[in-house]
């Protein structure tokens, strides 16, 4: 079966002294949690069931990771 893979490939920059941290968003993750639907069921006051936000995604149903990388000299 196939799978949805991002990978980030790392290489040195040029000029690492002006600009020592890089920045990336890769998006589209769905939430473990939920599993993607955005909700969970749960009990208001009366008892009643009713859809409540999921608290990790709050809602959407997916997840972003921010993967930062800072470069700094091997000593």
């Amino acid at each position: 079966m196939s799978k949805k893979q991002q990978v980030y490939l790392l290489s040195e920059p040029m000029f690492a002294v002006d600009i020592p941290v890089e920045k990336e968003e890769f998006f589209g993750f769905p939430c473990s949690t939920c599993g993607g639907s955005g909700w969970h069921w749960g009990e208001d006051e009366q008892g009643d069931r009713t859809k409540i936000d999921c608290r990790v995604c709050q809602g959407s149903g997916n997840l972003k990771a921010v993967v930062t990388v800072e470069w700094f000299a091997q000593k």
